[in-house]
């Protein structure tokens, strides 16, 4: 069995349709499986109270609140705030999403 470099080359070109296809794949699922279809549809769906929590608590996660997620600080009448928070999620996809947003 010759094993050549032209025998190589054609073994990887016949295959050479397998990422467009797996990219097509993944690009069709997310047009199919999108939560912004369906029972999501509409300003004030459950998705998008979620994705606006999320960014929320990305904005307000700093070092000076001690890393606490919440979504807003309300000031109280004796100077003391109150958090509303909401830790759905770990804070590492948090942390992730706060450093690409820097």
């Amino acid at each position: 069995m010759p094993d050549t470099f032209a025998h190589r080359l054609a073994s990887l070109q016949s295959r050479a349709w397998l990422p467009p296809a797996l990219l097509l794949l993944a690009l069709s699922s997310l047009f199919l499986f999108d939560g912004s279809r369906g029972h999501f549809r509409g300003i004030g769906g459950i998705h998008d109270q979620l994705s606006a929590k999320n960014m929320a608590i990305v904005e307000n996660l700093s070092i000076d609140h001690h890393f606490l997620t919440f979504v807003r600080r309300i000031p109280e009448a004796d100077g003391k705030p109150t958090y509303d928070l909401y830790s759905r999620f770990p804070i590492g996809s948090y942390a992730l999403i706060k450093l690409a947003i820097l």
